[in-house]
């Protein structure tokens, strides 16, 4: 659920970043491809001069015919579009044309083998919607104009805890079927003895499973392999109180 955030107070400091935004842009040919077009519209009242534009669109294909048809020197595309993929469209316009600045803003959540390819491609930014307008944009759009690269730091936490659960998932498979029944009822609480009593064998057999999983996993302890497993998919996490 998005974090309630009150914007009254921001006016005058969006104003200021949409200005600003205008001349760190001054000397560049910008097409901007939103699938939203109260986003398009926005960006474009506020934030860019009618001779930065180059072109303005909410598909890939228009947007993919503008850059052969005149001189671009920076993409500015969201995720979704009306038709088409704003990842595909950074990765086709990257192939096309290497020199192109590319800053491409997240309006959902994508697999983090997508935004891998995106960022292995060249892609110059990649920015969370949410910050249009505010002062994140600002550094992204200056640093992506003058030829560096930058990654929102959500986005690199969320690349990183999706290698984690990579990790966990590929040590998972290590498990035998029995000792993935163990380790489903560890996480669950269960003790050694009510674990012997659930899968009908002895409590020293389920010590040995126990000290197995533990050491496939590399996991320190009994709550450390629980938590892997969480992270990894086995069990699901336990719902706050008041959730379904």
């Amino acid at each position: 659920m998005p974090v309630a955030m009150e914007f009254t107070g921001r006016i005058e400091t969006i104003r200021q970043n949409a200005t600003l935004m205008r001349q760190l842009l001054q000397d560049q040919q910008v097409v901007v491809c939103f699938g939203q077009r109260s986003l398009l519209a926005f960006f474009l009242a506020g934030h860019l001069e009618r001779d930065q534009v180059a072109g303005a669109f909410t598909t890939a294909d228009e947007a993919l015919a503008c850059l052969t048809a005149m001189p671009v020197t920076m993409l500015i595309c969201s995720d979704q579009l009306e038709q088409g993929c704003g990842l595909e469209l950074v990765l086709t316009a990257k192939k096309r044309y290497p020199t192109l600045r590319t800053l491409l803003l997240l309006t959902r959540p994508q697999r983090a083998a997508r935004l891998r390819a995106v960022i292995e491609c060249g892609c110059d930014g990649l920015l969370l919607d949410a910050t249009i307008g505010m002062g994140a944009a600002i550094s992204t759009v200056q640093t992506v104009a003058q030829g560096g690269t930058v990654v929102d730091r959500e986005i690199v936490n969320m690349l990183r805890d999706a290698s984690r659960r990579s990790q966990v998932h590929d040590h998972l498979q290590t498990l035998s079927s029995r000792e993935r029944e163990v380790l489903t009822l560890l996480a669950r609480g269960e003790d050694n003895s009510a674990i012997a009593r659930h899968l009908v064998i002895s409590v020293e057999t389920v010590r040995s499973h126990v000290k197995h999983l533990l050491l496939k996993l590399g996991a320190r302890g009994r709550t450390h392999a629980a938590v892997l497993a969480l992270e990894g998919g086995l069990v699901d996490w336990p719902a706050a109180p008041g959730c379904r």
